[in-house]
């Protein structure tokens, strides 16, 4: 299995972890901003996505993608490192926390798409996908036409396609689809399951219900609020402000 992966930096390790629609090349700006702050910024394309292969996916879900972080965190010799995972790759990141506890410094899952911590989630999942899939069916193959039928469900028809990183999105249209949209979205972690001293949910000012109710419910496994980020006005913050978050992180280091 080969992981694409990037460095930059000196200091403390942080490593990023994308999320649904998105490769290691839409985080750069975010890892650069990090890197600034004197951490040592990691990031890479999850299994799947940009340079990375795809064998044995999808079909492992949030703990395959875990599994491959922790292994990614050895071989880069970061292992304490500070993980952030954005949206799914928040899923991802508490994954991590579950199974390797060990191979991380602290866990910080930004506002985590993990539906399946909710007790409709599998219904909302099957609602959120249903166009897509509908759209799929009439258009074998079509993974970008079916990602902005998604898209629009996920925006209620305020998503602008034309948009520079709605194109850049759609070069991992299929991986949307089939392995978030279907596999790690569906994760849900047990009482206990979650290591409380290792995990941080943090969420934007005003978090759209669905996100809000799942930091909650995550939270609430690990007996703490979830971390408000003032400045944070938007889901992909990471992606359009990546400064925000980048202080954020600066300063809880001191």
């Amino acid at each position: 299995m080969d992981i694409a992966v990037k460095i930059t930096g000196d200091g403390p390790a942080v490593l990023l972890i994308h999320g649904g629609a998105e490769d290691a090349s839409m985080l750069d700006a975010q890892a650069e901003a990090i890197a600034a702050r004197g951490f040592r910024a990691i990031w890479y394309d999850r299994r799947g996505t940009g340079g990375s292969t795809r064998d044995d996916w999808p079909g492992g879900g949030a703990d395959q993608h875990a599994d491959d972080a922790a292994r990614l965190l050895g071989e880069v010799g970061a292992v304490g490192a500070t993980v952030l995972g954005f949206s799914s790759g928040g899923t991802v990141a508490l994954a991590l926390a579950a199974r390797h506890p060990s191979v991380a410094g602290q866990v910080i899952a930004w506002e985590p798409a993990a539906l399946g911590v909710l007790p409709d989630g599998p219904q909302l999942q099957a609602a959120i996908n249903a166009p897509g899939e509908a759209y799929l069916a009439e258009h074998p193959g079509d993974w970008v036409g079916a990602a902005h039928v998604l898209l629009d469900v996920l925006s209620e028809g305020r998503a602008d396609h034309s948009a520079p990183q709605v194109t850049a999105m759609m070069a991992n249209a299929e991986a949307m689809l089939r392995d978030d949209g279907h596999f790690i979205v569906n994760r849900g972690f047990a009482p206990g399951e979650l290591p409380a001293e290792l995990v941080t949910i943090a969420v934007g000012e005003q978090p759209d219900p669905l996100h809000s109710a799942i930091a909650a419910t995550i939270a609430g496994l690990v007996g703490q609020e979830p971390v408000v980020v003032k400045g944070a006005d938007d889901h992909e913050v990471y992606l359009f402000r990546p400064e925000i978050l980048a202080d954020w992180l600066a300063a809880r280091r001191v």
